[in-house]
């Protein structure tokens, strides 16, 4: 499994069953890491009454289970036994950050590196990170919207980034019909690519003309996981592709899909 899928499912499972503890979740943690310390002089006792082989034995077998573990200790707060201290530590930092409803990152803009803070949007079937200090999301009918937090002005293409969910139709099934729908309206429509980034999944990518305002639109299109797909529709100008358009892309790599 990858990384971002288990960081996924971890999610996911701490996010469904956790509603009623997330006020004490500092006592959480200090218990969970009270058990690493105690497995810490278990495996210390273990290793000198009987032999580093049963001892490596008894941590291999524990690693298998977990991911699971760790999401149920955070939930009612009982580890018995089952971290050594690299492993149960960097898994208790990562479940950490799925509280956190704001971080900071740094995002390469024209070259430079900008820090930032993005903000944890929790909706229905996924979750995002976005900057509130620049932009918003809004709701408009089935689908969610992320716009510039001032309005540009008129002269301006527009800016924004949809997201939304076709519940009856895989990915497959509507990339073609995004490349007829864009070949409407754009000038030039590429290729359609297979990416890993920022998102996995199909790219169909559109350009107006090559001048600073020509339109510039983006649609990835990715699995739900289910039988249908997750639509991200990013629209901005050619000048804006490392300002609006990076910052759209980082947005996206913070993506992830919360499964009913």
């Amino acid at each position: 499994m990858d990384d971002k899928k288990m960081e996924r499912n971890l999610y996911e499972t701490l996010k469904g069953h956790t509603d009623d503890v997330v006020n004490e979740k500092e006592e959480i943690w200090k218990y969970i890491e009270s058990q690493i310390s105690l497995q810490e002089n278990n495996i210390v006792r273990a290793t000198k009454n009987k032999g580093e082989r049963e001892v490596k034995q008894r941590e291999k077998k524990s690693t298998g289970r977990l991911v699971v573990l760790v999401a149920t200790a955070a939930i009612v707060a009982f580890v018995f036994g089952i971290f050594t201290t690299n492993t149960g530590q960097a898994f208790v930092e990562q479940l950490k950050q799925y509280f956190e409803p704001k971080k900071e990152v740094i995002t390469e803009i024209e070259g430079d590196q900008e820090q930032s803070e993005v903000i944890l949007q929790d909706r229905v079937d996924y979750i995002i990170y976005i900057d509130e200090e620049r932009y918003q999301l809004i709701q408009e009918q089935d689908v969610d919207k992320i716009v510039p937090k001032v309005p540009l002005e008129d002269k301006y293409p527009e800016v924004s980034m949809t997201i939304s969910q076709i519940v009856d139709k895989t990915p497959e099934q509507l990339v073609n019909e995004y490349v007829e729908q864009l070949g409407t309206s754009f000038e030039t429509v590429k290729e359609i690519e297979t990416v890993t980034e920022p998102v996995s999944g199909f790219l169909v990518s559109a350009i107006d003309g090559n001048e600073w305002n020509s339109k510039v639109n983006k649609v990835y299109i990715i699995s739900n996981g289910r039988e249908g797909s997750f639509v991200f529709d990013l629209k901005y100008f050619l000048e804006a592709s490392e300002g609006h358009g990076a910052r759209f892309y980082h947005m996206l790599e913070e993506f992830q899909i919360v499964e009913e």
